[in-house]
């Protein structure tokens, strides 16, 4: 509701008993969905004797739920994702599930494809700075990309289940390499990118307790928005949110690097194990 608009800057939040009953979870889990709105930035953070109120935009980039949320206010949903992890994405798509199944719009159907990296490469980040042998980080990084993708897909194909969206599908393959960008190209009319940076940072419990010094690739969320360029209107029904006009070539490049990526080196990733 924050990110499409429906609750305005300053707004104040319900209280977390209303939140309880609407959402029919228990108070625990109330406060981390707060503390995730607060760690994005969405709402102001805690003062003591006033409520929860939505925080005023410090950017004129959207995050990704922003998009998404747009994105599945079309009649005929389409993503194509290249990223490191699926989590931001299975986030988003799990609101807009939530959206549905209350009426609040029904695309006619949804075509997701994501590429992450693969299950068996020996990706260089993340590693342990001292012993890059060690497999740990990449071990971790493993059941990251598994439990969001799994996450994602399933949020997807319930909706077919239920009957909510006649037209699902959703495949997810892997690819033997680590993206230093992330794509979406939603609804053939818009293109978000952002970039990955590397940092040195601590990884935490492990099985033995131990604090790793490792290296691993980081996003600060910014996604920067181009659409179709003048004379190349988007698909009926597909609203591009925002962003400069891009030359109708340079658009077609990117879904051909996806396409070619896609088609000739991607594997389906395996969701189990």
């Amino acid at each position: 509701m924050i990110l499409d608009g429906r609750m305005a800057a300053e707004q104040v939040l319900p209280k977390q008993s209303q939140l309880q009953r609407r959402y029919g979870v228990g108070r625990g889990t109330v406060q981390s969905a707060l503390q995730l709105l607060r760690d994005e930035g969405l709402i102001e953070e805690g003062v003591s004797g006033r409520a929860a109120r939505v925080a005023r935009p410090t950017s004129t980039l959207q995050p990704l739920g922003h998009h998404i949320a747009r994105a599945f206010s079309a009649r005929r949903v389409s993503l194509d994702v290249w990223a490191l992890t699926a989590e931001q994405l299975s986030k988003a798509v799990q609101n807009q599930a939530m959206d549905i199944r209350e009426g609040q719009h029904r695309p006619e159907s949804i075509a997701v494809r994501v590429l992450l990296p693969d299950l068996d490469t020996h990706h260089p980040y993340p590693r342990n700075v001292t012993d890059p042998d060690d497999l740990r980080p990449l071990l971790r990084l493993r059941h990251v990309i598994r439990t969001y993708a799994g996450a994602l897909e399933h949020s997807l194909t319930a909706l077919a289940e239920e009957q909510l969206v006649p037209d699902v599908r959703v495949e997810i393959r892997g690819l033997p390499t680590i993206p230093g960008e992330k794509r979406y190209i939603i609804n053939d009319a818009e293109i978000l990118t952002g970039f990955y940076g590397i940092r040195r940072s601590n990884m935490y419990n492990n099985p033995d307790g131990a604090s790793l010094d490792i290296l691993e690739l980081y996003s600060d969320g910014s996604l920067f928005p181009a659409t179709r360029g003048p004379g190349s209107p988007a698909p009926s029904g597909h609203g591009p949110d925002g962003g400069p006009p891009l030359e109708e070539a340079w658009f077609d490049q990117v879904k051909q690097w996806f396409e070619t990526r896609w088609e000739l080196l991607a594997r389906p990733l395996p969701l189990s194990g």
